[in-house]
């Protein structure tokens, strides 16, 4: 993220609510970068047997694409007239997400942007199929905007995880930091850091106590009540020093850093409502397509923009 100088943004001509391209205008003002307007679209109504010549089929299909291209110019003109480089592509391709890693690929940005919108019914942000589906398999730095959130990002928070649980690779949170980093400093926006650790509940803790204590486990430790104190306070330790290493080299004040005790998909959403955050940053694993059911909760809960950044797991 230290360098953006082409954005892809994915448009839904299904609708007049375009949040992706609000922010993919407000970087590429930031980064003085180029916009490509990406239209992938597919109609069933086309191959549904009404059109049974091939000839006639690829007619419908082509004055389709070309009504498609007209919308999308009618946005280009609007970013030129902004000062903004921009032109235009539409493919036929389902599914989507995979038309989207193509065109991203083909026209070699740096930044992917798709819009999620609000569920009418449950009154709720929500994240379609195809949108996961980018988070697990897009190699591009990803952008989920949803709407009504600001344009203008004034706080970013970098999600890390310094236990490297899952399996995670180290260089993982690394890449979090420095994308947080470098958008903050482009955009003169500040900076957090967080990382939320659950300690082994005490129910858990006693009933493995209870376990060792039948001969399933060491006898001379015991895990009583008198020692998960300790326990907390050492997890506690370890996860600070880890946290601390973590965020070494970067200039992230006191103030910007939040180490939680507790379940991240509570207190994630917490943190990015009481530092009033505008965009999260997180990171997935490339090929293995690393989302757990924490993220899904995660990214279900915060009302702000996602960045997703992905590292190549070998």
């Amino acid at each position: 993220m230290r360098l953006v100088k082409k954005i892809l943004v994915c448009m839904d001509i299904n609708t007049d609510s375009q949040p992706a391209l609000d922010k993919a205008v407000y970087l590429a003002k930031a980064y003085k970068a180029e916009v490509v307007l990406l239209s992938v679209i597919y109609n069933r109504g086309l191959l549904s047997g009404f059109f049974y010549e091939k000839e006639k089929l690829e007619a419908a299909k082509n004055g389709y694409i070309k009504f498609v291209e007209r919308w999308l110019n009618t946005y280009a003109d609007n970013l030129q007239s902004q000062g903004v480089k921009v032109s235009t592509d539409v493919a036929w391709h389902k599914p989507l997400y995979e038309g989207i890693i193509q065109k991203a690929q083909t026209h070699q940005v740096d930044l992917v942007i798709k819009s999620t919108h609000e569920h009418p019914t449950l009154k709720r942000f929500f994240f379609t199929p195809n949108d996961w589906q980018l988070l697990k398999a897009c190699p591009i730095p990803l952008i989920l905007a949803k709407t009504q959130t600001e344009q203008i990002y004034h706080n970013i928070l970098a999600a890390i995880d310094p236990s490297h649980a899952n399996d995670k690779p180290e260089m993982l949170d690394e890449l979090i930091i420095r994308s947080a980093v470098d958008l903050s400093q482009q955009l003169k926006a500040d900076c957090h850091v967080a990382h939320c650790y659950s300690p082994i509940e005490y129910q858990l803790w006693s009933d493995i106590g209870a376990g060792m204590g039948i001969g399933l486990g060491p006898t001379d430790f015991s895990m009583g009540k008198e020692n998960y104190a300790s326990y907390v306070d050492e997890l506690k330790k370890n996860q600070r020093k880890q946290f601390l290493e973590a965020i070494e080299g970067f200039d992230i004040p006191d103030s910007k850093q939040h180490l939680e005790e507790g379940y991240p998909e509570r207190f994630l959403p917490e943190i990015v409502q009481q530092q009033y955050c505008q965009l999260l940053v997180l990171g997935t694993v490339y090929r293995t397509g690393l989302i757990g059911s924490t993220a899904e909760k995660i990214l279900d809960e915060v009302h702000c923009d996602i960045l997703s950044v992905q590292i190549e797991k070998n």
